[in-house]
């Protein structure tokens, strides 16, 4: 995983790291034109992955009194509606997979990255055992 990614919060990080390696995957799949069912259950496994994550940072700040809360949510739920589109493609296996179209759609990792380290930096201000 990429240095700038990290937020120094080990439990976050391992979720993104798990979260970029079944992308990575999608990806990888897609460009070897895997069969339609194993590209739709990779974008199935990465929906999960993201919701359960998306969960443990909300209970987060909910607990927390992060103030960014409700940008962060909506942020995450564009997130898991785009995981959807995907997959409701990936069930047709007529359709073809196109790698750049989903490279694309994975353009949103920078962005919730942004997001997640606003929240480390919150967290380890204002909660006092937490540390980095």
């Amino acid at each position: 995983m990429d240095p700038e990614y990290l937020t120094g919060i080990d439990e976050i990080d391992d979720q993104h790291k798990e979260i970029e390696e079944v992308a990575a995957a999608l990806i990888e799949a897609i460009e070897a034109k895997d069969k339609w069912h194993i590209v739709h259950y990779i974008v199935v496994r990465l929906y999960e992955l993201l919701r359960f994550h998306f969960t443990v940072e909300e209970a987060l700040m909910r607990i927390t009194g992060f103030p960014e809360l409700d940008a962060h949510k909506r942020v995450h739920q564009e997130m898991l509606q785009t995981i959807e589109r995907m997959k409701s493609v990936t069930l047709d296996p007529n359709l073809g997979n196109d790698s750049e179209i989903i490279r694309k759609q994975f353009s949103f990792v920078a962005h919730i990255v942004d997001h997640d380290k606003r929240l480390a930096d919150f967290l380890v201000s204002n909660v006092t055992h937490l540390k980095r």
